[in-house]
């Protein structure tokens, strides 16, 4: 297996949807094409980002077969896959790659708080039921759910499962899960404010959420990073926290389809409840940044 394709700066893309909150395929493949062109080298599809929770297991299909139909295999697609249930994970991974997926994703079963046993046996039973690459999902923030290195350890023996997705502040534990897991096991920087502090303690790339409206500036991050200009890599890091810090004032996935809307790459910001809606003097402000934005209004289609 080519690790080479695993590596680099990878989109967690959102899903567009109209103003009735179906999802909009035509916008969904202008920012395909659109990330594409400024030079990002993956997508992860179906993820948080994506609103992959919210939408129905048919929906999430559809977004994949758009995205890889929309890339035409320029880039690597990674498909989300991870559901509280065993059995419709497996039916989303068999549909992955059925579409042709380069590889799946899963967070971990939640809720029900599973046991390390049962998280194990349910990676498994995804990764038998199809001969596609498994990328776990390691996100504590939103699943409160805490692995030991020992089963990072243990799931890294299976030639299939090649890597992790790992969005946490816990960098150390990132470290540590490089040096039990090997050199060769991929690993996903997932916090995009510590993208730079990330590539620091071993990881391969990153998938972001951010990157949906600001991709050029991580590319030029990695771009960095590759050449040990690590001074340059900081300063990158500090603009995108500039737009981050802003970010985080509201919530993350209306605040990005928001900028992405004034941008001219969707043709409509709508997120799906219980998420934040935004009010007419949110979007404003939001508005205002944006036009400010020397990081946000260069990576704009309409600018």
């Amino acid at each position: 297996m080519d690790h080479n394709k695993f590596h680099g700066i990878f989109t967690a893309l959102v899903t567009p949807m109209d103003k009735h909150l179906e999802v909009d395929t035509e916008s969904l493949e202008r920012l395909v094409e659109y990330q594409i062109a400024q030079g990002i080298q993956g997508f992860y599809v179906g993820g948080s980002t994506a609103e992959g929770f919210i939408l129905t297991s048919e929906e999430r299909m559809k977004v994949l077969e758009t995205v890889i139909h929309a890339a035409k295999g320029r880039v690597t697609v990674l498909a989300h896959v991870g559901c509280i249930s065993t059995l419709e994970s497996i039916k989303l991974a068999r549909h992955a790659e059925s579409a042709g997926a380069d590889a799946v994703s899963a967070v971990v079963p939640f809720y029900y708080k599973a046991g390390p046993q049962e998280i194990r046996d349910h990676y498994r039973s995804i990764m038998s039921s199809v001969s596609l690459p498994m990328i776990m999902y390691h996100y504590p923030g939103a699943t409160g759910v805490q692995l030991s290195l020992d089963f990072y350890e243990d799931m890294a023996r299976s030639a299939q499962c090649i890597g992790v997705k790992f969005t946490s502040m816990n960098l150390f534990e990132m470290q540590q899960i490089r040096s039990r897991c090997g050199g060769d096991w991929i690993i996903w920087n997932g916090h995009d404010e510590v993208c730079a502090a990330g590539f620091l303690m071993g990881s391969n790339g990153a998938i972001g959420s951010t990157f949906n409206m600001m991709p050029k500036i991580f590319l030029r991050m990695y771009q960095a990073r590759s050449a040990n200009d690590w001074m340059n890599v900081k300063a990158l890091q500090e603009q995108a926290n500039l737009v981050i810090a802003h970010m985080l004032r509201f919530d993350v996935i209306p605040y990005e389809k928001h900028i992405l809307y004034l941008q001219g790459v969707i043709r409509c910001p709508a997120v799906r409840q219980p998420l934040q809606q935004l009010t007419d003097a949110q979007k404003a402000e939001i508005a205002e940044f944006y036009a400010s934005s020397p990081v946000l209004v260069q990576t704009g289609i309409s600018s």
